[in-house]
């Protein structure tokens, strides 16, 4: 019988599945496909949020929960998934000045090996046997793949949708995690060591492997539901917010150093020198403060509106509301600007973004200078003046993702992944 006759059964894993990200939604959407096809699913996370966490997707796939070895014995706001959902501003929470000190220095420090190595451990010891393959997504799930490989005696393939940022970006390496991260690199890489084949989503994320771990990857696009957001209208939501006269900006996505939506914020300064009704959306979870705290500065805070959609429709009536897309992200791929592509919205994003290499200047979209909001500006004005431009812009984007862009496609050429790792781990 041929391999590809035969149907897998394919262990799953994920951080906890508590927000509406992009891994998150790329995950549920995959196990769905491969179901399609055939194929035995199962998801393995320490938590799970069933009313935010795509609820909808959430329910057509099995989930096993295989909490910390710590779950009920520690504050919750100590966890990083308790953390990033218990902000001060989010909340409206008033707070004693150590309760908020605790939250940002240790709470907060996502990778704290008190935290996050037991969790993997644990995941990695309580997989059960039977499963042909398994395949883990973003960091730090590969060190549950490497314990639970050892007993399970199976092939590993890791989704690496975002190498661990503190690999790449200073900041990340500020406070405890200076003393925290070099013992992460060293768990890190021995772990990966261990993995039999690594896709990732970008030829930036490639590179960024090759230098970290010095291993080749293989570079396999993510999916979309592109008519979900083309079929979206917006007039309600322009409505609702009084956006009727004005030239609305979006960014989605989490409140993250690494998606520097401060960079939005500036841009909207520059813009806001020359027009009067131009607004920005921040659409995503996370920290507030520092981003209320910058567009005051810049006396903008009138024209910043920030939201948290809490369901697919809600969020393609968001994209379908505004006139223009802006990511200036440093991330290895970036869901949301195909999203917006599918809602025919111009989009202009980072070089340093990962799904800036399916965006053509001049074409689907324009690419620009990382890191440059003075630039950006500049190329939102050039489209804030020409309509046409803007709608070939939009058009070209969608034609792009529908040909282009699909979770069924997605799922099969991670099909033939699995299929030839599982053939390579089984010749002698």
């Amino acid at each position: 019988m041929e391999l590809e006759d035969i149907i897998m059964k394919i262990a799953m894993v994920h951080t906890p599945l508590w927000g509406r990200g992009g891994g998150e939604r790329q995950i549920l959407k995959l196990a769905v496909e491969l179901q399609k096809i055939g194929h035995e699913v199962e998801i393995f996370t320490s938590a799970v949020n069933e009313e935010r966490c795509y609820p909808d997707t959430l329910k057509n796939v099995t989930v096993n929960v295989i909490p910390h070895p710590l779950e009920g014995k520690m504050p919750s706001f100590l966890t990083p998934f308790g953390a990033r959902q218990k902000t001060l501003h989010d909340e409206g929470e008033e707070i004693s000045f150590l309760k908020k000190w605790m939250r940002k220095n240790l709470g907060r420090q996502f990778y704290t090996i008190p935290y996050e190595l037991p969790s993997m451990l644990n995941l990695g010891r309580k997989m059960p046997k039977g499963f042909d393959i398994i395949n883990n997504h973003n960091f730090p799930t590969e060190w549950a793949a490497f314990f639970a490989k050892k007993r399970l005696k199976v092939p590993v393939v890791w989704m690496c949708n975002e190498p661990p940022f503190w690999f790449s970006i200073p900041e990340l390496r500020r406070g405890l995690r200076k003393i925290n991260w070099p013992l992460f690199e060293v768990l890190d890489k021995v772990a990966v060591n261990y993995i039999d084949e690594i896709v990732v989503l970008s030829r930036i994320a490639k590179e960024r492997v090759r230098k970290v771990y010095n291993r080749s990857a293989r570079l396999v696009r993510s999916g979309i539901d592109a008519e979900m957001f083309h079929s979206a209208k917006g007039e309600s939501f322009r409505k609702k917010y009084d956006l009727q006269n004005d030239f609305v900006l979006l960014q989605v996505g989490n409140l993250e150093l690494n998606k520097r939506q401060a960079d939005s914020i500036e841009t909207l300064y520059y813009l806001s020198k020359t027009h009067d009704h131009v607004k920005l959306v921040l659409d995503g979870g996370g920290r507030r403060d520092e981003l209320i705290r910058l567009s005051e500065k810049l006396e903008v805070g009138d024209k910043v509106l920030f939201l948290r959609t809490e369901g697919d429709e809600e969020l393609a009536e968001v994209y379908a509301a505004c006139d223009l897309f802006v990511f200036p992200a440093q991330i290895t791929w970036g869901l949301a600007v195909i999203e917006a592509m599918a809602a025919t919205k111009p989009v202009i994003v980072s070089e340093k973004c990962g799904v800036s290499e399916i965006v053509q200047s001049g074409v689907n979209g324009i690419v620009v200078d990382h890191a440059k909001p003075k630039e950006m500006a500049k190329q939102v004005e050039l489209l804030m003046n020409d309509v046409e431009l803007r709608k070939r812009l939009g058009e070209n984007a969608y034609e792009y993702v529908k040909n282009h862009l699909s979770w069924e496609k997605y799922a099969k050429r991670m099909e033939r992944v699995f299929e030839q790792a599982i053939s390579v781990y089984r010749t002698p």
